[in-house]
This record gives structure tokens, C-alpha cells and sequence, in this order.
């Protein structure tokens, strides 16, 4: 019972500290159902320690709970639906996937055989998952960053914390109080965080980052643009940043579309900000099968249906690849069917969304914006599309579908950090009452307040979030900048918004042919109206949008490491880090500061005297000298005496130190400021002596046994 109460007060607040851990988590990888599981395996495995360890009447539940656990997570990584290997997840998203993981390995193995010899330790997994966490190339926001930096230092903390308290127990501690295991327990674990943090971030970053200025070596780093021209065609990729300067995109004409002159194409919906860029959401990736996939009369056309019957305005319009695979496929609005020519024979469609022959599968999906996702490309250079544009007025009531707390969620996260962003969001829309007016507002503001260039300057320099430098510095960008500025300004007054990349050109040819060429890729808005639906919003100046050289260029397949360390703010980390070694530095301070006060404090003369006699008593205990604190001045000379081989010289400054004190203290003499020279001169004589005996006679303080004592002690 003893051990019940120590110790699970400590275990429910490192569960409790889990669960906000896996929340964490399951915001990142935008899987709540995933990152309850590890939770509940996670749990099990500290329970199941718990018991085995502090509780004897319970191993046997606390065996079941740990091999029962141990197979579901076995069940769980071979199964065929587990997020980290699921097919097209960011490999950032899918490395913090594994580290929780790895976490729940954590919480049934080494807390159960750490704790057989020594202690439980069973939340090791919290700062172990912390810890990985935080040195994995993806800082999602700045609240992740700060709330796994949290949970490294409280689980250290209730780490020390059983490790003492299981001490204690064992009767290798004296008597201790409640405030001694608090102040030693937040002392280490704000060093040890500390000092984990700041080794992990020497290591993880590229050796480049540290030995030059972040800001030099962004330009360096490869730019991380969200359209580019890949072989023929255009890609927009998962992530892309807004790193400024010149922009380059050729004027190859990529697609020809008849039926349509309706100018503005989807590709991409990106929802997560990221202090430099965005990032699209794992919601929007989640493919939408079609409702039906058959093969038409006319030769090598598939269609793939996926609402029967719009009711509302569509454009049908039929494209055409002038620059070879298809690898992006811009529909103008959200998707309602799609007809594909392909090089596939006889085949079937399947329920899945995909089309199957003897030829390889073909892959088409819809997101969830109503985008066209296309998982493999094919030899293929045209495809007629049935879609719903986004209106850029009011729509009608009802036309979308009301957003899911989660999808709000998403849509309305705002940093914490750019409260000025928002002041003048709030001050542009204040007096209006509907969303739609104001969304409005802040579209016109950004539009005739803001200057468009094809050459923005270099955010880098300014070593700040990028929207906030281009709306209170540069004042001038292109249109990422301004999508972005207009998507947060939106969601600083309430309105959900999203980034939307694609194409928006109306040059038509004299036969009324629209041409879609690489300069067109554009980036614009898109907000949810409450009670209506979405509805198109751009504040890049019209006068630039079809004069505009280029965008951003391609993301790398995957981004790289060391530069996604700054996604949000290059030195955030650093700042918690120095916060953590200002705090675990404190207490050094506060005792430096008694130490320089009571060396250099004024004081009675006597206590000059007692000051050289308690100094010389402790440096004769440090070099192994039988002296004793407890003892009288002159017990301690008699010893100092008896002491063979030590040099006469340094008995006689002992004996002289004692003298001194025993005429202050117990005569009643008061000392002159000679007799304080004469102590001074008796310690520093003491301790040279005493330095060569213990070089001369005196056994080596660290030996082969001595180390096993300090080991078996600690």
C-alpha cells in the first residue's frame, strides 16, 4: 500500500502528460484515431509495468496487459491500414507516425526491463517520444514545438522522481521531504533538457548551419517553390515556402482547352501554415472513389463519375497536353466527372477508382476540395472535365455542405505569434457584420495597399514570418504573398480560408481556345461563407496576373532535412532551449551570489578566524585527512599530529589556526587584524603541505574501487 501511494500519484500524471503528447501528435499527422491507439497501447504498457514492478498481488495482470498489448501493436504493424506505410503520406508525417511507434515499443520494454534491476521507469516513453519528436525534420507549429520541449522536461521530471522515490524505499536515502525531492527533480530535469536539447540540435542540423549566420544559408538551401516545370509538364508539390527574389517560369504553353474560357484551374488546396509556406492537409489527400468507371463507345475513353446530377452552374471543357504525360490534371471548379483517353485495352472499372486490364492499373482519385488527383501518370494528352467553379460572389444558400468541426478546425488555425497580423485584419474589418463583407474588405485592402512584383525581396533577410514582413515591410510580393497574407487575414477574424495553387489565364486564341501556358500558375483563396459555401477570393492585383513571369519553383521530392528545421522559425527551438538553461542556471546564480556575499560581506573579525579554520577542516576531509567538523579545534589539531609522514610545517599552521579560533571563541580575546593575517597565513600554509602529502603518501582518491562505491551509490 506504501508503494501504491508514492508511486500512482506520479504514474496518472504521466499518463495525463501522454495523452497530451499523442494529442500533439494526432494534430501532425491529422489522425486522431491513430494517435488514440498508441495512447491506449502505451497506456497498457505502463499499467502493466506498474503493477509488476510496485505491486506484487498484481504481476500477473500486469503480465497480461504487456503481452496482450505487445500483440495488438504486432497486429497493428502488419496490418495492411497503419498510417506510417500508407501510401502517398509525407515522409515527414510519416517518420513522427514511426516515432510514436516506437514510443509505445518504448512503454513495453525497456520501462519492464529497466525496471527489473532498477527502477519502473515505465513513462521513459514520454520524453523519449518528446525527444525524437522534437529532432525530426517537420516543425508543424510552434505550439507542437513548445508542447513536446514541455513534456521532455515534466517527463524527466517524473522519471527522477520514481527513480528517488524507489530509492528511498530501499532505505538508500535519508530522511527526505516533499520539497527536496521537488527542488532536485526540476533541477535535473530542466538541466538534462536542456542538455539533450542543445547536443540534439549540434547533431541534427547540417555542421553548415552552425559555423555561418541561418540567414546566408537559406539561399544556399534549395528553394522549396510550389509550381515548377518537370520534364514537359508543371508539378505542385505537398509543401512549398515563400523564400522571395526573382522568379523564373518559362512561357511554354502546357494545355489547350476548348468549350471553356473559364480562367481559373485548381490543382492543389493547402491548408496548414507554416511560418514560411503551407503544407496540404492528410484530409485532402484522402482519396474520393467515383460512383461509377466505364468504358465508352467511342475507342480508349474511360469516364469516372463522381456526382450524376450538379444543380448547380458547371463548365464542361476538354483539354489537351501539349507537353507530353500528364502528370498534373487543373480542373476548373470542384470535380463532377472526368473522361480520360488512355493506351489501355480491354479492361474493367472497379468501385475503387481505378480501371484494370492487361496493361497497368490507372489511378484517378478526388480529393475531398474537389481537386483531381491523379496517383500515376500515363501516356495521355487529353481529358474532358465536368466541374463547379467556385463563384468569386456570394453563392447561393446551401450550395456546400456545412464543415465538420475538424475541418474547422483546420481551416481557422491561426499562429499565436502574429497577433499584429491580426490587429490589422480586425482593425480593416471592424463595423461589418457578415463574413462575406469582410472577407471582401480585406481583399480589397490587400489589393490597393500592395504593390505586385515578379521579384520580391529576399524574406530571409528580415529573419521574420513572411506574411508579416511582406504586409508591415516589403509591402510588395507575388501572388503566394499575397494568398497567404489574405488566407490568415481571414482566419483572424473567423472565416475559414485555404490556399488554392493552379492556373489562372484568359488568353484565348482568335478561335476561342484557351491557352494554359507555365507562367500562368497562380495561387488564390478560398472561403467558407457560413450558411452558403465556398467562394473565390484574389488579391493579387488584376493587372498583374496574366503579365506575371513566374511563382516559386518545384519542391524536391522530398524536402530536405536541414531546411525544413526553419519552416517555422529558425531560432524557436534555440529560444526554448536558452529559456531552459536560464531556468536550470538559476539556482547556480542564486548560490554564487551567497558565495560572493559571504566572502565579501563585512563581518566581525573572529569570524575571519573561524572562516580559515572551517576551510582547512574541509580541504583536509577532500584529500582523505581524519578531521572532523564535529570535532573541537584542538581534537582536530591532536589528529593533525598523529597523522604520520605529514610535514611538521602544515601540523603547525593547523595548530596555529586552532589556537587562533579557541582564543576567539571560547577566551574571549578579540582578535586583531594581525592575528586575521596570521590565520590567512596558517591556511595557505596548511594547504601546500597538505597538497604534498597527499601527491607523496596519501592514497589515490579514484581507484578501481572507489568508482565501484560512486556506481553503486548513484
Amino acid at each position: 500500500m506504501r508503494s501504491l501511494v508514492a508511486f500512482l500519484p506520479l504514474y496518472v500524471a504521466a499518463l495525463a502528460l501522454l495523452a497530451l503528447d499523442f494529442w500533439l501528435v494526432g494534430l501532425t499527422v491529422e489522425s486522431p484515431s491513430f494517435a488514440l491507439q498508441c495512447w491506449a497501447l502505451a497506456s497498457a504498457g505502463i499499467v502493466g509495468n506498474f503493477l509488476q514492478t510496485h505491486l506484487s498481488q498484481g504481476r500477473w495482470l500486469g503480465g497480461v496487459l504487456g503481452w496482450g498489448g505487445q500483440l495488438v501493436l504486432l497486429s497493428l504493424l502488419f496490418g495492411s491500414s497503419l498510417l506510417p506505410f500508407s501510401e502517398g503520406v509525407p515522409s515527414d508525417i510519416a517518420w513522427l507516425s514511426v516515432i510514436s511507434l516506437v514510443t509505445v515499443f518504448v512503454a513495453f520494454w525497456v520501462g519492464r526491463f529497466w525496471g527489473q534491476f532498477y527502477a519502473g521507469l515505465s513513462f521513459l516513453v514520454v520524453p523519449t517520444l518528446s525527444l525524437f519528436g522534437l529532432i525530426i525534420p517537420i516543425y508543424v507549429t510552434a505550439e507542437t514545438v513548445s508542447g513536446l520541449c514541455a513534456a521532455l522536461v515534466i517527463g524527466l521530471f517524473l522519471v527522477s522522481a520514481e527513480s528517488l522515490l524507489l530509492r528511498w524505499q530501499r532505505g538508500q536515502w535519508g530522511p527526505m521531504t516533499p520539497l527536496m525531492l521537488w527542488r532536485y527533480c526540476w533541477r535535473l530535469a530542466v538541466t538534462v533538457s536542456a542538455l539533450v536539447l542543445t547536443v540534439g540540435l549540434l547533431l541534427v542540423p547540417p555542421a553548415s548551419l552552425l559555423q555561418e549566420p541561418l540567414s546566408r544559408q537559406l539561399m544556399r538551401l534549395p528553394r522549396i517553390q510550389f509550381a515548377t516545370p518537370v520534364g514537359g509538364g508543371v508539378e505542385f508539390p505537398d509543401v512549398w515556402t515563400m523564400p522571395g527574389g526573382p522568379l523564373n517560369l518559362p512561357d511554354t504553353v502546357l494545355y489547350e482547352v476548348k468549350g471553356s474560357s473559364y480562367p481559373r484551374w485548381r490543382v492543389r488546396t493547402y491548408t496548414h501554415y507554416l511560418g514560411s509556406g503551407w503544407r496540404v492537409s492528410l484530409l485532402d489527400n484522402t482519396p474520393q472513389f467515383p460512383l461509377a468507371v466505364r468504358r465508352l463507345s467511342r475507342p480508349k475513353v474511360l469516364e469516372f463519375v463522381w456526382e450524376t446530377a450538379p444543380s448547380h452552374p458547371k463548365e464542361t471543357a476538354t483539354v489537351t497536353a501539349l507537353a507530353g504525360f500528364l502528370t498534373e490534371m487543373p480542373v476548373p471548379g470542384i470535380l463532377h466527372r472526368l473522361r480520360v483517353a488512355q493506351g489501355w485495352g480491354a479492361g474493367r472499372g472497379t468501385r475503387d477508382g481505378t480501371w484494370e486490364s492487361s496493361q497497368p492499373t490507372l489511378y484517378l482519385f478526388r480529393t475531398p476540395t474537389g481537386c483531381l488527383l491523379p496517383v500515376n501518370g500515363w501516356d495521355a494528352n487529353f481529358y474532358q472535365v465536368t466541374a463547379r467553379p467556385i463563384p468569386e460572389e456570394l453563392p447561393p444558400k446551401e450550395t456546400d455542405p456545412p464543415l465538420s468541426p475538424q475541418e474547422r478546425r483546420v481551416l481557422t488555425s491561426f499562429p499565436f505569434y502574429l497577433q499584429r497580423v491580426a490587429a490589422l485584419a480586425q482593425q480593416i474589418t471592424r463595423g461589418l457584420r457578415s463574413p462575406y463583407t469582410k472577407a471582401k474588405a480585406l481583399e480589397a485592402f490587400l489589393r490597393t495597399n500592395y504593390r505586385y512584383s515578379i521579384a520580391p525581396p529576399p524574406a530571409w533577410r528580415s529573419r521574420r514570418d513572411v506574411v508579416a514582413f511582406f504586409l508591415f515591410e516589403a509591402r510588395e510580393g507575388a501572388c503566394d504573398w499575397f494568398a497567404s497574407a489574405l488566407a490568415l487575414m481571414c482566419r483572424a477574424v473567423g472565416i475559414p480560408a485555404r490556399v488554392i495553387t493552379g492556373f489562372y489565364s484568359d488568353e484565348l486564341t482568335p478561335e476561342g481556345t484557351l491557352l494554359i501556358r507555365a507562367s500562368h500558375a497562380h495561387a488564390w483563396v478560398e472561403a467558407y461563407i457560413d450558411g452558403h459555401g465556398w467562394v473565390t477570393l484574389d488579391a493579387t492585383p488584376s493587372s498583374a496576373i496574366t503579365r506575371r513571369l513566374s511563382l516559386l519553383q518545384r519542391l524536391q521530392q522530398w524536402v530536405t532535412r536541414s531546411y525544413r528545421l526553419s519552416l517555422i522559425n529558425p531560432h524557436l527551438l534555440w529560444w526554448l532551449v536558452a529559456v531552459l538553461w536560464a531556468i536550470a542556471a538559476f539556482p547556480l546564480v542564486v548560490q554564487g551570489g551567497r558565495f560572493v556575499w559571504a566572502t565579501y560581506r563585512p563581518k566581525p573579525r573572529w569570524r575571519y578566524l573561524v572562516d580559515a579554520y572551517l576551510a582547512a577542516v574541509g580541504f583536509a576531509q577532500r584529500i582523505g585527512l581524519p578531521l572532523d567538523f564535529s570535532a573541537t579545534p584542538w581534537e582536530n589539531a591532536r589528529r593533525c599530529e598523529g597523522i604520520l609522514r605529514f610535514p611538521l610545517a602544515g601540523k603547525a599552521a593547523f595548530r596555529r589556526l586552532a589556537d587562533l579560533v579557541v582564543m576567539a571563541l571560547y577566551a574571549g580575546v578579540e582578535p586583531s587584524e594581525k592575528d586575521c593575517e596570521l590565520a590567512q597565513e596558517a591556511l595557505r600554509t596548511f594547504r601546500q603541505q597538505a597538497r604534498n602529502y597527499a601527491r607523496w603518501f596519501a592514497r589515490s582518491q579514484w581507484s578501481w574501487q572507489s568508482v565501484k562505491e560512486w556506481l553503486s551509490r548513484w
